[in-house]
């Protein structure tokens, strides 16, 4: 079992530095190859331990920091949790992959691109699978680094390049809170090893301790910035900028997953801190329903994806937020499956219209992506909570949960954002397949099978992926997370079809059906998209207003005024003085011996009256 973990989180790795190392002489086969193997290699590792796998096993292959109050393995930590998400990683990876054969098949760089989806994987495999918080935040800012790498792959283009950078600072922003939480708990406990705080955090503190509240609160302005969460969810929608691989990669099965996960890995010591439990779902909460609003008025197609994703990150945080994990979790893995079905489907669309992604230029593309368009269909339908496809399973637990755990409130956004997800997908839908056809181009065409197969198999799971979660009391997957004490809380429902199910399928209808009839029978007679709900209520431009420029502003005055005349005065004052002295004590090598002399009877002058006084 030892040899099958170690493999599995290194071979990825091994294709990056491989990759990186030959990308001069590779060729584009080899570089498929390479790339695609030893994701497939590393799923096939992990899979093989659902067959072994009984109880939580700890690897630790050297020590790390052997510091007296850290004391940091290299530890690896292995419980149904973390091999949950290795398998949707390297699963959910291995097809991006594949599908990134035929959609980068045009570009020089190649073996660049798949040495950073390599790097990507690998930081994912080493976030989940440490056992210590250290460790823990090396994968966290690996996957900050191959985010940065692969958003600004196309990195001639300001744009992508600038998106990149908004990425790589505003993420650095939340890990100041990690980072801040980490150094707490070791002033906390001692250690950094996240088996031994969570049984040790039950005893050694009161429920509700103010210290306990303010590390749960870092932990989540870390979860915050990597889950693209408000306030510090600004750099995701940039982040289309990127090759449409890399945002399946990011949005499904990888970057934006780690703050749910984190929360869900803590969860014995947010448990302990209530208030800060509550305020992971308020937060959840008004991020689904404020990124639901945006994506309504979107006009392009990868955006609203991008939107998407940040409302159904707010789900699950909203899932957390009153203790039902396992919830969350299984909204994780069905929206992996989903969200990376509609992104590489639209990929398809904008890789063969030569990079269009503005769904105006669109319309009427069901005539020609004939494959396509029933693919992104059932990516819609999944994800808008349409029976029996698997997010509606995922969602309706969510919301069942809520009502039952008495937040009622929540329970009304929740479902409002259903309705709108609903609503605003159809109408991606709609606009872009649907309505006459606005293109002459007779090079567009359907896509190669290296991009349709991986496509048809997250359709398959899409489809299928919910009766995993949820099929009564004997459900597989809540079976497996027991073993990491992650199930339902004890307020399960009797009866599948409860009331508040039943409201989750009217919503997801209503929302359909609504976004059908008006796009399809009145789009003429629609005017221009709302601008407040497509500039995101502004809160990028009061961010520049409020942030960006007073530092610029001060930048540009260190710039002018103070490095020139203090730092460089300070500078070129302590030149002159050392000049002027050298100057002085040149005087003094006169070489004259009566000189010399007489410096010396000064001296001894000095000296004496230096001991009588």
């Amino acid at each position: 079992m030892h040899y099958e973990l170690c493999l599995g989180l290194f071979m990825p790795l091994l294709g990056f530095l491989g990759l990186m190392s030959f990308s001069q002489i590779l060729g584009r086969r080899s570089a498929n190859i390479i790339g695609c193997s030893t994701v497939f290699i590393s799923f096939l590792c992990f899979a093989s331990l659902l067959y072994t796998f009984s109880n939580p096993i700890s690897l630790t292959l050297f020590q790390w920091i052997p510091v007296s109050g850290i004391d940091a393995g290299f530890t690896l930590y292995l419980d149904s949790l973390s091999l949950m998400m290795t398998l949707i990683i390297t699963g959910v990876g291995f097809l991006i992959h594949v599908y990134s054969t035929g959609y980068m098949d045009h570009e020089t760089d190649y073996a660049r691109y798949f040495a950073f989806l390599n790097l990507f994987i690998f930081a994912m495999l080493l976030l989940v699978l440490a056992q210590n918080i250290l460790l823990l935040f090396v994968g966290w800012e690996g996957v900050g680094l191959a985010s940065y790498l692969l958003i600004g792959f196309w990195y001639t283009r300001p744009s992508a390049a600038q998106a990149a950078t908004k990425a790589f600072v505003i993420n650095r922003i939340g890990d100041w809170g990690l980072l801040t939480g980490i150094l707490l708990t070791l002033v906390l406990f001692g250690t950094v090893d996240i088996v031994e705080i969570s049984s040790r955090v039950t005893t050694e503190y009161a429920r509700g301790a103010p210290i306990l509240v303010l590390l749960c609160v870092l932990y989540f302005i870390g979860a915050i910035g990597k889950s693209a969460q408000l306030p510090l969810y600004t750099w995701l929608p940039d982040a289309m900028e990127g090759p449409t691989p890399v945002s399946a990669l990011i949005h499904a099965a990888t970057m934006v997953t780690a703050g749910v996960y984190l929360v869900v890995r803590m969860h014995p010591v947010f448990m302990m801190a209530p208030w800060a439990l509550h305020l992971v779902g308020i937060v959840g909460g008004l991020t689904s329903l404020f990124a639901a609003l945006c994506a309504l008025a979107q006009t392009d197609l990868k955006r609203v994806l991008a939107y998407s994703t940040i409302s159904q990150l707010g789900l699950m945080f909203l899932a957390c937020g009153i203790g039902a994990f396992y919830a969350a979790m299984f909204h994780l893995m069905t929206h992996a499956f989903v969200k990376a079905l509609l992104f590489l489907s639209a990929g398809i669309v904008v890789h063969m219209m030569h990079g269009t992604t503005e769904m105006a230029q669109m319309g009427g593309l069901a005539k020609i992506f004939k494959k396509t368009h029933w693919l992104f269909l059932i990516g819609v339908l999944a994800l808008s909570g349409i029976p029996p496809l698997s997010a509606f399973f995922s969602k309706e637990m969510i919301l069942e949960q809520e009502y039952l755990a008495g937040f009622y409130t929540l329970f009304y956004v929740g479902l409002t954002t259903s309705t709108l997800t609903a609503f605003y997908l159809t109408r991606a839908y709609c606009l872009t397949f649907l309505g006459p056809l606005k293109i002459n181009n007779s090079s567009v065409k359907e896509g190669p099978p290296a991009m349709l197969i991986p496509v048809g198999l997250l359709a398959l799971l899409s489809i299928s992926g919910g009766f995993l979660g949820c099929c009564g009391s004997d459900a597989i997957l809540e079976g497996f997370l027991e073993k990491s004490d992650i199930s339902l809380p004890e307020i399960e429902p009797t009866t599948f079809f409860t009331p508040e199910a039943i409201m989750a399928m009217i919503g997801a209808f209503l929302g359909f059906g609504s976004a059908a009839l008006i796009y399809t029978q009145y789009r003429d007679r629609l005017g221009n998209t709302i601008q407040v709900l497509k500039n995101s209520f502004y809160i990028n431009e009061i961010y520049w207003n409020l942030f960006a420029k007073p530092l610029a502003a001060v930048s540009r005055f260190i710039d002018a005024m103070v490095e020139p005349k203090v730092f460089d005065g300070l500078i070129q004052g302590s030149v002159q003085v050392t000049q002027g002295t050298a100057q002085a004590l040149q005087k003094m090598q006169s070489g004259q011996i009566r000189s010399y002399v007489a410096w010396i009877a000064l001296g001894m002058v000095f000296l004496v009256i230096y001991l009588v006084l």
